[in-house]
């Protein structure tokens, strides 16, 4: 689905790092900016057209934010790998919550037309995030 490889081609760099995943959040909220808050994510605008009325669409839909979740989940492992992250931190679990508060923001964002919804829902994210670093990575 061409909505779908946008966003992911858009995600498409490794998040093994701190300031990576910074490189994602922060465009996304440049992006809001320049749009003026109109548009939110082009995948969770057609789940909520599409989920309940057309089954073949929203595997396919949920399909593109199960490789958008593994793209950070693979990230956030090789931070495991590398030192960065703490080996106990449920990888899985810290690439669900992110997604969630990604969408959610973009939701908000859309609803109130105003870009701070995102900063704010990615700024908790980011910090639920560090909250799981490495005590040598601080």
């Amino acid at each position: 689905m061409h909505n779908a490889d946008d966003v992911l081609s858009f995600v498409g760099r490794p998040f093994d790092s701190w300031t990576a995943i910074r490189s994602l959040f922060d465009p996304m909220v440049e992006l809001q900016v320049e749009r003026e808050a109109c548009g939110g994510c082009p995948i969770g605008t057609l789940i909520g057209q599409l989920a309940e009325v057309d089954e073949s669409a929203r595997l396919t839909l949920a399909d593109a934010f199960a490789r958008w979740e593994a793209r950070l989940r693979d990230g956030l492992r090789s931070m495991q790998l590398q030192g960065k992250l703490e080996a106990g931190a449920d990888v899985g679990e810290l690439a669900a919550t992110t997604l969630a508060a990604m969408q959610g923001g973009l939701l908000l964002t859309q609803a109130r037309r105003d870009p701070r919804q995102l900063a704010m829902a990615l700024d908790a994210a980011y910090s639920h995030l560090r909250a799981h670093a490495a005590r040598n990575n601080m």
